[in-house]
């Protein structure tokens, strides 16, 4: 080959290189993945009007998918739904007809692909921890049931450790909380200790970390035997107050009740005393026949006043008709006593032709 040979290739690479490497490549890419949103980002330092990028999702398992952007940013998560697969995404910038060198960048959710540099992370499901006497119980709920992917729908296997000692557990989907009880020493009592959980599901690992602080233990209330003593208590003082109300009311029913005369309004005497007959028919006295008190043998003008006596009262004594009306009167009328109102009124002869009305003698008091 000729010197001029050589001078002219020269000039030709010199002028040939610019023209293909006249765009600059996206530099810093990266990817965010985590809980099944993977985003891809770049930075480009000589942007222009026609500057577009191409990003390329290469799986391991599948065919490749290709998309232009004008952002410095691309979601990919609906590029790359089968998280136990690999992927492998190249970001290529385009000026017009012109376009860089490629940059690419490697991520998977997988722990069975070891070549990728770049792993994703799964948020392990929310922890709830509880402490029982000596025990942290702790819960959460299935991986599937927390983040709604069907690829998830198996059985997670995954530990707890404390204090260096790890307990193995799994549970399956169809279980409403996944639950575990860890024992710990009596001197953690009024410390905090952390708890490290880690799990496996469809080949995802997933891990988090509780810290619980173990308070000092008080005596736990019964609640079921806190309701029986309240239930016991309140039918002991129902018996308690149906005992006085009963020796109450046996107290009340041997007292004597008032008798009826006090219970009676005046107006009620009243009555009683004005239904009493004023006289008798002067008819009846006619039918007994003309029987003179006093004779003329006994009787002298010369001679001191005789006083009437019972005998003689008794025979001159008009007998008044008694109606069944004051029979029952008079035995609802036991405790009264009598007065002299209630003797009965007689028609007495003081002197021959002198007919007068008066009472009988008084009754005697029973």
């Amino acid at each position: 080959m000729s010197k001029n040979h050589v001078v002219q290739f020269g000039v030709f690479y010199v002028l040939l290189f610019p023209v293909f490497c006249s765009v600059p490549s996206p530099t810093n890419v990266s990817v965010v993945c985590h809980n099944f949103v993977n985003v891809v980002y770049w930075n480009y330092s000589n942007p222009t009007e026609q500057l577009k990028f191409s990003v390329n999702v290469d799986p391991y398992m599948s065919d490749s998918q290709t998309v232009v952007t004008s952002q410095t940013y691309l979601d990919i998560s609906s590029y790359c739904r089968d998280v136990t697969d690999d992927y492998i995404v190249t970001v290529t910038a385009h000026d017009g007809q012109e376009k860089s060198e490629n940059v690419s960048i490697r991520f998977t959710y997988s722990k069975d692909f070891d070549e990728s540099k770049h792993k994703c992370s799964l948020d392990f499901p929310a922890v709830n921890a509880s402490i029982h006497k000596d025990v942290i119980r702790v819960s959460f709920q299935h991986p599937f049931l927390f983040h709604q992917q069907d690829i998830l729908e198996e059985e997670f296997m995954y530990t707890v450790t404390h204090d260096e000692q790890t307990v193995p557990n799994s549970c399956f989907e169809d279980e409403m909380l996944c639950t575990e009880d860890i024992h710990f020493n009596q001197s953690a009592i009024g410390q905090c200790v952390e708890l490290k959980l880690k799990g496996e599901i469809a080949g995802i690992p997933l891990h988090t970390y509780r810290k619980v602080c173990v308070s000092l233990q008080t005596p736990e209330t019964n609640k079921a035997g806190l309701i029986a003593g309240l239930l016991g208590g309140g039918i002991i003082v129902l018996f308690i107050i149906m005992g006085v109300v009963w020796l109450l009311w046996r107290k009340w029913s041997k007292i004597p009740q008032k008798p009826e005369f006090l219970r009676r309004s005046p107006g009620q005497f009243s009555t009683i005393i004005v239904s009493q007959p004023e006289s008798a028919p002067v008819s009846q006295v006619a039918s007994q026949g003309h029987t003179p008190l006093l004779n003329e043998d006994s009787f002298s003008y010369d001679s001191p006043h005789n006083s009437l006596t019972e005998k003689d009262c008794k025979a001159n004594t008009i007998p008044e008709e008694v109606t069944e009306e004051d029979v029952n009167n008079e035995d609802s009328e036991d405790f009264v006593r009598s007065s002299d109102y209630d003797r009965p009124k007689l028609m007495q002869e003081m002197s021959p032709g002198d007919i007068t009305e008066g009472y009988g003698p008084r009754p005697p008091v029973l």
